[in-house]
């Protein structure tokens, strides 16, 4: 069981109340509790599956557990002097409040209400992912249109490649279910956090998200619980209801066919970069192995990227345009930050250096080079 199908059973109250003191024993360093006994047995914690307040001007004082055994709990600390909530100090008790049924214990229709998998094509997805978000079937629905597109073309056994601008959960309902990855090369990333998608068999085509109306965008921002469960100022009440609200969102975006998601237009064609040999080479001044195709050749020897970057470059802030703009005795080098987007580097003319062909999208995608004299 995942938080996800855990926080959905507490919604439809799928649990067994207990209301028991327990014994604790509690990491103070991780600030999670590692196991607790119930009755004489010892119950151990492999992992938690949250922490929460039970109350809002109260300390981080409830945890959901998952043992050993595959058994889900809810267990809190309780002040017995709740007149000093934030004291460094507190004396109190700890009371094991729930355990949430098994999937043997519900009737079959609450079983699968929980996992919420109404359209079981995403079951491999979700596997592979590990829960069922709203992006998740953002990616399902992409694939089932793409092979739809797929499906009217003469050549369908053609091999995909897909330039995805996010690096969201849907990436791996892409992987999944089109065999495009990271790892053949045939999926190619750039982390513009924006739901457009470039497809290539032939002649280019662009998927793009239509903005979406969920009917509860005023109470997702009132709540503001995004920013509470990124700083830990969540109860587990609002924890319930943001997992209620994304569940909504993910039946609603079920519910559309993919044509009412994604507007398309055709784009240029590019040719897909081929799976190639890896070789490696020794960074001169790390010593690690790197892809000779991704090292930078200077008068020294041979760099990995933040060793270059580290000892040659020096960034600024800059506009493409105003790269036109520049003249003199130094060359401007353009090349990839890795993850989020270009950055800009100065190099002396003096200087022999020769930069790889850095990656448009990361280090994935071999692009060019731009040098202005």
């Amino acid at each position: 069981m995942n938080r996800a199908e855990a926080l959905r059973s507490i919604e439809d109250d799928l649990v067994e109340y207990i209301q028991q003191k327990v014994f604790v024993d509690f990491d103070n360093f991780r600030q999670i509790p590692v196991e607790f006994r119930l009755n004489g047995k010892r119950h151990c914690i492999r992992e938690s599956l949250g922490r929460f307040r039970t109350r809002l001007e109260c300390h981080i004082n409830g945890y959901l557990v998952k043992t050993m055994e595959g058994e889900v709990y809810f267990i809190y600390f309780d002040w017995t002097d709740a007149s000093q909530p934030r004291a460094p100090i507190q004396k109190g008790v700890w009371v094991l409040s729930f355990r949430i049924l098994h999937d043997n214990e519900l009737m079959t229709l609450y079983r699968e209400y929980r996992k919420l998998l109404m359209n079981m094509t995403l079951k491999r997805v979700v596997d592979f992912h590990g829960h069922l978000c709203p992006e998740i079937v953002v990616g399902a629905k992409l694939c089932e249109y793409i092979f739809t597109f797929l499906s009217k073309r003469s050549d369908q056994k053609v091999s995909l490649a897909i330039v995805a601008e996010n690096c969201t959960p849907a990436i791996d309902a892409i992987q999944v279910q089109l065999g495009t990855t990271l790892g053949n090369q045939r999926l190619l990333l750039i982390d513009y956090s924006k739901h457009n998608y470039t497809v290539m068999p032939n002649e280019g085509l662009r998927f793009s998200l239509r903005p979406q109306r969920y009917g509860d965008e005023d109470e997702y921002e009132a709540l503001e619980l995004e920013e509470k469960i990124r700083t830990d100022r969540v109860t587990l009440e609002e924890v319930v209801r943001f997992q209620t609200l994304l569940d909504n969102r993910v039946k609603h975006l079920m519910e559309r066919d993919p044509e009412e998601l994604f507007e398309t237009e055709p784009v240029a064609a590019f040719d897909p970069p081929c799976e190639l040999a890896i070789r490696y080479v020794s960074c001169r001044n790390c010593g690690q192995p790197v892809l000779k195709s991704r090292a930078v050749e200077t008068d020294a020897g041979l760099n990995c990227l933040p060793c270059f970057q580290r000892t040659h470059a020096r960034p600024i802030s800059l506009n493409f345009n105003d790269i036109s703009h520049l003249k003199g005795e130094s060359s401007w080098e353009i090349f990839s930050d890795g993850r989020f987007g270009y950055s800009y580097s100065f190099c002396p003319s003096t200087s022999k250096t020769r930069l790889p062909q850095l990656s448009r999208v990361g280090l994935m995608w071999p692009g060019r080079v731009l040098t202005r004299p």
